[in-house]
């Protein structure tokens, strides 16, 4: 059977590796549609490849095993405590292995206090102290790895969102990763113009590659509208 190029270019595609800079660790009910949305597409713009679970990990897969593997595989995690952080085991165990990764390998981490005070996340007061309340009787066997990770974690060098405009925000935190990872994020123009594609780096270019690569194959609709070419 042959294909028409631009399905033969979307196979390839689908065979491409797929690798990640950084993990993002989030509470979705939080975050997911707003905040972290935002910064995720930031980072793509930028070429920064970053893996979030909701479009990393496929239905019936280990989650566990594969949030695992992403972590280990990545140079660098954002961990976005949010107001109900805390409240998600699934977050507190990917916080837990995130600390276990930076101890052992040296992992980069990133925290940012998303309308959250980092004292109440290092000693687990107000809403943390309140779903660890909780903690304490369904996962006490995990409560102490727990609270060690947010003791740690929270008084290390972070950002924390004030009164400043969410947009700034997530551009310093876009900026904070690059020079962590060494990536060139290109110079705004003297003028108002668009920056020139010419002056884009190559890495913009693949982050762009790779959101629309993830649109098309995570969309079944648009995906078989090319295949039927």
């Amino acid at each position: 059977m042959a294909f028409n190029p631009v399905t033969q270019i979307l196979i390839l595609l689908s065979l491409m590796p797929t690798t990640y800079d950084v993990f993002l660790s989030f509470r979705g009910e939080d975050t997911r549609r707003n905040f972290t949305d935002h910064l995720y597409k930031a980072l793509s713009r930028e070429g920064i490849p970053t893996f979030r679970d909701d479009d990393g990990i496929r239905r019936g897969e280990n989650i566990e095993l594969e949030i695992n593997k992403a972590i280990n595989e990545t140079k660098l995690s954002i961990i976005v405590f949010s107001k109900e952080y805390a409240s998600s085991r699934w977050c507190l165990d990917e916080l837990a292995m995130i600390m276990d990764r930076k101890r052992t390998v040296g992992h980069i981490v990133l925290p940012v206090f998303y309308h959250v005070d980092p004292s109440e996340v290092g000693t687990q007061t107000g809403r943390y102290g309140e779903e660890f309340a909780k903690h304490e009787i369904h996962f006490k066997d995990r409560v102490e790895g727990w609270r060690k990770a947010l003791k740690e974690v929270a008084y290390m060098e972070g950002m924390v969102l004030e009164d400043g405009y969410e947009s700034k925000f997530i551009e310093s935190i876009v900026k904070e990763i690059a020079d962590k990872l060494n990536f060139s994020l290109p110079q705004a123009p003297p003028s108002s113009l668009p920056l020139s594609a010419a002056l884009r780096p190559p890495s913009y270019f693949l982050g762009l590659l790779r959101e629309w690569r993830r649109s098309v194959f995570q969309t079944p609709s648009l995906f078989l509208f090319f295949l039927s070419f």
